[in-house]
């Protein structure tokens, strides 16, 4: 079995995904893991703490016209609550932690890794279906899909191509299956041509370099 590497990964570094033999993660994925970073660091403090996911699922409740203590928005609550303490265990902390951006991406990378998609994410998936999708129909439309990505700050040009991009069958909205697919390629995908880097728009761009691998952790 494949050891994980532990401790932050360089911002940058190009490796090959876990799987191959080697102690690495994908750039493409490392790429994703800081975007979503800046998504939640809204203060630009270079930290991410409980306090920004919360914010995150405020803003959430809030976009979808949600009181604060409606089912929908505990729901939501609760979910990032539970993100937030996976990542914080993730790196043997509590929820009262504060990561920066190297241990954010290496945080979600173990959490991606070491826990099933249905437990971690799905969930996640669920919420926001439910939450941001206003008119009740299963699908998010193109209006719906913006505010959601304008809770994190993401403009709504950048979320239209999004939108156009995670629409897979080209009918004008994305389903539940969609959205979950999208998901899954963000925290997971190493082709750079997969619909689901596009999740949160566009990613900044980063330059592939020669491949290399993370060291594993030795343990003192």
């Amino acid at each position: 079995m494949t050891q994980r590497a532990h401790g932050s990964f360089p911002r940058g570094q190009d490796t090959t995904i876990e799987g191959s033999g080697r102690n690495a993660v994908d750039e493409l994925i490392l790429a994703k893991l800081h975007n979503r970073f800046g998504l939640f660091d809204q203060d630009g403090d270079g930290r991410v703490t409980k306090a920004d996911y919360d914010a995150i699922a405020e803003r959430l409740a809030e976009a979808a016209g949600q009181a604060p203590d409606s089912a929908t928005a505990r729901k939501l609550r609760a979910e990032y609550d539970a993100g937030w303490a996976r990542m914080a265990a993730e790196l043997g902390r509590g929820m009262d932690a504060e990561l920066d951006e190297d241990e954010f991406a290496t945080a979600w990378y173990g959490v991606s890794r070491e826990t099933d998609f249905g437990t971690a994410v799905l969930p996640v998936v669920e919420a926001v279906m439910t939450a941001m999708d206003t008119d009740g129909d299963q699908h998010l439309q193109a209006a719906e899909f913006t505010r959601w990505l304008a809770a994190y700050g993401v403009p709504a040009d950048a979320a239209a191509t999004a939108f156009t991009r995670l629409d897979r069958d080209g009918d004008g909205r994305i389903s539940h299956d969609e959205l979950a697919q999208a998901f899954h390629e963000y925290f997971t995908g190493t082709d750079p041509d997969l619909p689901g880097n596009w999740l949160y728009g566009p990613l900044p761009r980063y330059t592939p370099s020669p491949p290399h691998t993370v060291p594993p952790h030795t343990a003192p």
